[in-house]
């Protein structure tokens, strides 16, 4: 029997020092988790599937399973744990980890991929200000 192997998303969700402590492990089951080792030492697995949309949070939610809402934080570009109590503070629209649990299959493998960047050439080029002379000397040097 051939062991899993080790998700290639877990080093974009859980980056050498992040802030939220998560660390990509085994669990004694066999299956990859992603573990939050905080300095209290009271360590919770989650299984390294992301849960998004209305059906997986049905499942998750029909099994009892407890979720973690993952935030990401654009500005040091790291995850953010929210706690979600029951149903409360659920939404579809939402990006969760499920708790793990060795008897039971991950809800979810859908890799973990970070929200876009939003590029706007309008950015660049705002404060960028050409006079007609520059233009007739650029002009002058570009076609010598």
């Amino acid at each position: 029997m051939t062991r899993q192997r080790k998700p290639s998303w877990l080093r974009i969700l859980c980056p050498d020092g992040n802030l939220a402590k998560l660390k990509p492990r085994r669990c004694t089951c066999g299956r990859w988790t992603i573990r939050c080792e905080p300095a209290h030492g009271v360590w919770e697995s989650y299984d390294p599937g992301i849960i998004h949309g209305s059906e997986d949070l049905s499942i998750a939610i029909i099994l009892n399973r407890r979720l973690m809402q993952v935030i990401w934080n654009k500005g040091i570009s790291q995850p953010i744990l929210r706690t979600t109590w029951g149903a409360a503070g659920i939404t579809a629209e939402g990006i969760y980890l499920a708790e793990h649990d060795c008897q039971y299959q991950p809800i979810s493998m859908t890799p973990f991929k970070p929200p876009a960047k939003p590029h706007t050439a309008s950015d660049i080029l705002a404060n960028v200000t050409v006079t007609p002379s520059e233009i007739r000397e650029f002009k002058k040097v570009w076609y010598q």
